[in-house]
Parts: structure tokens; sequence; C-alpha cells
């Protein structure tokens, strides 16, 4: 019995032919063979890649200072700050002594760095002067501060060293300190007045309410 195939464009095929036997042996060798070779290839690139991208994400993390725990999802550590019965500098001693000189909180949606030792005050001052000086870009220090125009608002770049200069030559030197004494003494004494009348209000109101 022979069994025989024709395409279009294609030579007839007798698959009883014996040495279509061997051919078809030979081919299924070399497509086992290739497709070994070809699936450990895919699976030790992934293998590779996975390896590499693990050992990334561990070494990043190891750089990142741990975070304080009891943080909301929106407001982050905001409650214990202002909310608690302790004092916001008491409440940060307490996380120091659990997670170190070095720690994070969030403020809100925005991380902030707390260092409580002045070794790591001093590393960050000195060493590390031109990544502590900078603030971050947030959209209300872009529209209130006439984008990013006011010197307490604006990241560190050329126009923040311009501005620092200006100050303080002109605004900080000892010169124009000396100059401005009379106007910073004046200031404190309208600002105590304005207190103490204040505070003499309040004492009559509540002395009159008494009396009602």
């Amino acid at each position: 019995m022979h069994i025989c195939a024709q395409t279009e464009n294609y030579p007839r095929l007798n698959y009883s032919d014996p040495s279509f036997g061997h051919y078809k042996l030979a081919a299924m060798y070399f497509l086992l063979q290739y497709l070994n070779f070809t699936t450990v290839g895919v699976f030790a690139t992934l293998l590779l890649s996975y390896c590499l991208l693990l050992w990334r994400s561990r070494a990043d993390n190891s750089k990142i200072a741990p975070e304080a725990t009891a943080a909301w999802p929106i407001i982050g550590h905001l409650h214990l700050l202002g909310g608690s019965d302790q004092l916001p500098h008491i409440t940060l001693g307490n996380m120091a002594d659990k997670y170190g000189p070095v720690f994070t909180i969030r403020l809100g949606v925005h991380r902030a760095l707390v260092v409580s030792s002045w070794e790591m005050a001093k590393e960050c001052l000195t060493t590390n002067d031109q990544a502590a000086s900078s603030r971050p870009e947030l959209l209300a220090s872009k529209h209130l501060g006439y984008n990013y125009a006011m010197f307490g608002f604006s990241p560190y770049g050329s126009y923040w060293r311009e501005v620092r200069k200006i100050i303080s030559l002109e605004l900080l030197s000892n010169r124009r300190l000396e100059l401005l004494k009379d106007v910073r003494a004046s200031e404190v004494v309208t600002s105590i007045k304005e207190l103490y009348e204040l505070w003499e209000e309040k004492k009559m109101n509540r002395a009159l309410s008494r009396w009602r």
C-alpha cells in the first residue's frame, strides 16, 4: 500500500518510501536538539534577568533609610506629630531609639528624612551638603512662590546660589545687621506691646464674664 501526498507547487512525497523514515527521524532529532538548545537558552536568560533584578532591588533597598511604622494611608505620620499627647520632638526621639539615628517618615504623600544625631547631621551638612540643600518641587511652591522664585522654596541650583550670595552680602552681612538693629528692636517692642494689649483685653473680658 502506497500513501502519497501532493500539494500545489510542492514535490510529490511518498510516505511509504523507507528512506523517508530516516529523513523523518533525522528531522525530529534535529528539531528536538534545536528546541532543547533554545529552551535552555531562554530559561537561562530569564533566570539571569530575574537574579539581576533581585540583586538590584536588594541593593536599592539597602540604601534606603528605614521607614517608621503606624503611618496612615493619606496623612502618613502627621497624626503622631500633631494629634498625640506627646510633643513632636519626643515622638521623633522615641522613633530614633527604635529605628536608629536616620529614618524616614511620611508627611502626607511625601517622604521626609529625620536625622537625630550630630554625626549624621554633620555628614548631611558637610559631605552631602548639595543633596541636603535642595527642597522638593511642590505644586504649591511653584504657584505661590512665583515659579520657585522665592528663596526659601526654590530648589538647589544656579539661581538659588546667586540669591543666597545676594542675601549673604546685602541682607545678612555684619554691616547690614548693624544698620538694621534699631528696626529689629522696634519690631520686637511692637510685637510684645500688641501681645500685652491682647492679654489685657482677654483678662478684662474674663473678669466681666464673672459678673454677668
